[in-house]
Formats: C-alpha cells, sequence, structure tokens
C-alpha cells in the first residue's frame, strides 16, 4: 500500500468538518454561553485586563468548560494543519505549481500558533490577575498571527485549484 496525499485530504476532511463543528458550534458557545465568539474575543483582545474582563463573563463555569474543552482546539489544529497541508499537496500535484510549496509551511505556522496560543491561555486562566501584561500581549499578536495566516492559505488554494486541469 503507497502513500496518497488524496488519501490524506479524504480522511483529514470528514476530521476537519468534525472538529470545525465541535469546536466553532459547540465547544465555543458551551464556554461562553453565548455564540461562541467570546473565545475569539479573548485570543484578540490584546490588553490583560479586557481578557478578564472577558472570562469574568464567562463565569467560573465557563472558565472552567474552557480549561475541560481546550483539548479539542489544539485536536482541531493538527487537523486543519493535516487538512491544509494535504489539500495544498494535491493541488500541487496536479497543477504542478511547486512554487506554492510555501502554502504548506504556513499552514504548518499557523496550527503551530494555535498551539502557543491555547497554551498561554491555560496559564492566563489559571491565575489571570498575576499574568504577564506584556505575555498577554504576545499572546493576541500570535493569534493574529494565526488568523492573518488563514486567509493567506485560502487565496492560495483558490490560485491552485484555477490552476488545475480537471
Amino acid at each position: 500500500m503507497s502513500f496518497s496525499w488524496s488519501k490524506v485530504f479524504l480522511l483529514s476532511a470528514i476530521f476537519f468538518f468534525i472538529m470545525f463543528y465541535t469546536v466553532m458550534f459547540y465547544a465555543n458557545p458551551v464556554i461562553d454561553g453565548k455564540d461562541g465568539f467570546g473565545v475569539i474575543k479573548l485570543q484578540l483582545s490584546f490588553f490583560k485586563d479586557i481578557g478578564v474582563e472577558i472570562v469574568n463573563n464567562w463565569g467560573v463555569d465557563g472558565a472552567n468548560r474552557f480549561k475541560n474543552y481546550i483539548f479539542t482546539d489544539y485536536i482541531y489544529a493538527i487537523n486543519y494543519v493535516l487538512f491544509f497541508v494535504s489539500l495544498i499537496k494535491v493541488l500541487i500535484e496536479k497543477s504542478k505549481m511547486y512554487s506554492y510549496n510555501f502554502l504548506i509551511y504556513i499552514a504548518i505556522l499557523a496550527g503551530f500558533f494555535d498551539w502557543i496560543e491555547n497554551s498561554i491561555e491555560i496559564f492566563f486562566l489559571s491565575n489571570m490577575q498575576d499574568f504577564s501584561n506584556t505575555l498577554f500581549f504576545l499572546h493576541s499578536i500570535i493569534s493574529l498571527i494565526k488568523w492573518i495566516t488563514l486567509p493567506i492559505i485560502f487565496i492560495g488554494i483558490v490560485k491552485l485549484y484555477k490552476t488545475v486541469k480537471w
């Protein structure tokens, strides 16, 4: 049995959509008690005081749910990296546009930054009052870079897709 990026893509696509649904429509809304965007607001709040206010609005139960469900975001990050890398590899192989290999590194970087962001948030929730303002700001910079990589990946995938002769 030989290795196939197409098979990796198909399997990761299934798990990607399962994890996307789990994180965005289950875990995040359960954490903030609303629409789930409180988790994204925390990522991009930049100032510790705003982050503390966001978590306090979740209440003790919301903060505990965050700690209990954060593992889903780690799994999601691994999964979306596999999904994007395998899709990019399949499209590069079909299009012969090897100059787009840089997108693979951007996808890996996005997942790596997601893991760092998650880890910082775990430390933040364990001691919000004594948490470093500078580290919290850095956390939001890392989150912002992660979010910026996603449209770059999407645009690259669309460009690759358009060059493939189906």
